[in-house]
């Protein structure tokens, strides 16, 4: 289905990704990458559907896989749109830790039946008019960009025929709009809604987000997901955003920028106790971004940058190592209560270093009663970076080449906002050592994973090995440069971090 396919980055994309601030074609290269990888992981699920069970593959996929193979051919780019849908990506592994028994115990037959929506929702994009019968599993059609259409009355089967879905004795066209209702019968398409923001400044970019609300896979990020969302509740998050939105483009509309290209999916979640706010994001959902409502536009901007600095960092070590992948060693971090593994200290530090550009300019532009708090969170990220920037140094030992270019890139980031990094020399243990030579004690605590063992996140799909990748010194002629130093401001000092 796919061609071979050489991804690069240059030495200064690479550098401007460890400060969180990558330039639009680095940012174009990494969403290159979550294109190759997934098309690798849907070849990958039909090369084990066929082999491991031929009979479910026969009967409920084999025809969405020729949908699928039929609409890459008519339209690559509208294929691959419905391929980057940010939960095809979770679909996409649980069917393949299924078929290699790697995974929970969930309904194969159910992931699997869906290669037959997910192919004739390709295939709708793609400009084709396909017709396909598929048996009722759980009672939900899934149709990845398109909504999801929610089946009752003991039908046996549907008929998907063309923009038409039939059941039982009822018919819905996927065109067609309706007003929200709570009362309105649940066999409706649920229709993807959009939160779309225009530029708040000149230099800013325009906003535009799908609402996950009822996308089955949607609960993948360790907080409880709320159901579809009341015409109240959808206002409220337009309100939300928009004003997010203004702020973070005044601020820094390059950043905003950047959180444009990587956000394309908001899934809310249920608030926290006492209504606290929360928000996650996963690497299998490439462009989502799970938050509970969250009023005030500052800590809803820091989730957004810290969440999208989650989703870069995931794509970049979706195609390279940073960390030793069989290291089990675990660490405290000031952000967590519980030992990290050093994978997860370096995303951690990662989405830290992203927030002190934001509060030292909120810190420096916003007066009154919001100064203060700014100059607060600078502090503490600063600081809970410096001491996290420390651990990695002292385990370099577990780092690649890449991984310590990328950690030593995040100290000079940090330290050109005033907080100091141990620099001291390193033992070959991976310890820091004294001028007297004797080793430094590390203040991370090894032990066991708690599977047991150290497993890479690709490690069951064997994509890893299959997408060539490298970071080369200088742009190659037919690579767009970064421009990163000259584009990108230098950061603004701040005088009022410790």
């Amino acid at each position: 289905m796919s061609e071979p396919v050489a991804l690069r980055l240059t030495a200064e994309d690479l550098a401007a990704l460890a400060r969180s601030r990558p330039a639009a074609p680095a940012l174009a290269v990494l969403r290159r990458g979550q294109v190759s990888r997934r098309l690798l992981l849907l070849k990958g699920l039909a090369d084990a559907a066929r082999r491991t069970v031929p009979e479910a593959w026969a009967r409920d996929a084999a025809a969405g896989w020729e949908l699928c193979v039929r609409a890459y051919r008519a339209d690559p780019r509208a294929f691959e749109g419905v391929l980057l849908h940010p939960h095809a990506g979770v679909w996409l592994r649980r069917c393949l830790r299924a078929l290699h028994g790697t995974g929970p115990g969930t309904d194969l037959s159910v992931d699997l039946a869906r290669l037959g929506t997910f192919g004739h929702a390709a295939a709708l994009r793609a400009g084709l008019l396909p017709a396909l019968s598929l048996p009722v599993r759980d009672g939900t059609l899934w149709l990845p960009t398109l909504g999801v259409v929610r089946l009752s009355g003991g039908a046996n089967s549907v008929r998907l025929d063309g923009w038409t879905v039939a059941w039982a004795d009822r018919t819905v066209s996927l065109r067609e709009s309706r007003r929200e209702n709570p009362r309105e019968d649940t066999q409706r398409p649920f229709a993807p809604r959009r939160l779309v923001v225009p530029p708040s400044a000149p230099a800013a970019p325009r906003l535009s987000l799908t609402v996950e609300d009822a996308d089955p896979y949607r609960d993948v990020y360790g907080f409880p997901v709320q159901s579809r969302q009341s015409p109240a509740r959808l206002a409220a998050w337009q309100s939300a955003v928009e004003r997010t939105w203004e702020l973070l483009g005044g601020l820094m509309p390059e950043r905003a920028a950047d959180c444009a290209f990587l956000w394309s999916a908001l899934v809310p979640l249920r608030p926290g106790p006492r209504g606290r706010g929360r928000s996650s994001s996963t690497r299998d959902a490439y462009g989502a971004l799970a938050a509970a409502p969250q009023r005030d536009p500052l800590l809803l901007a820091e989730t957004v940058l810290h969440e999208t600095g989650h989703l870069a960092l995931g794509s970049l070590t979706d195609l390279v190592d940073l960390t030793d992948p069989y290291d089990r060693t675990l660490h405290r971090v000031g952000w967590r209560p519980d030992p990290r593994p050093l994978a997860g200290v370096l995303t951690g530090t990662h989405a830290h270093i992203g927030l002190l550009d934001f509060w030292s300019r909120a810190a420096q532009t916003l007066g009154g009663a919001q100064a203060r708090p700014a100059e607060q969170r600078l502090r503490l990220c600063g600081t809970q970076a410096a001491e996290a920037l420390r651990v990695l140094r002292r385990n370099r030992a577990a780092l690649t080449s890449l991984g310590a270019c990328f950690v030593e890139h995040m100290t000079e980031e940090a330290e050109a906002y005033g907080f100091r990094v141990d620099r001291r020399p390193v033992h070959p243990s991976g310890q820091a050592v004294r001028p007297s030579g004797q080793a430094i004690r590390p203040s991370g605590q090894s032990g066991v994973h708690p599977s047991g063992q150290a497993v890479h996140p690709s490690g069951e799909s064997g994509v890893r090995g299959l997408t060539p990748f490298r970071v080369v010194r200088t742009a190659a002629e037919d690579v767009p440069p970064s421009g990163a130093a000259r584009v990108r401001p230098p950061p603004p000092r701040s005088t009022r971090s410790a």
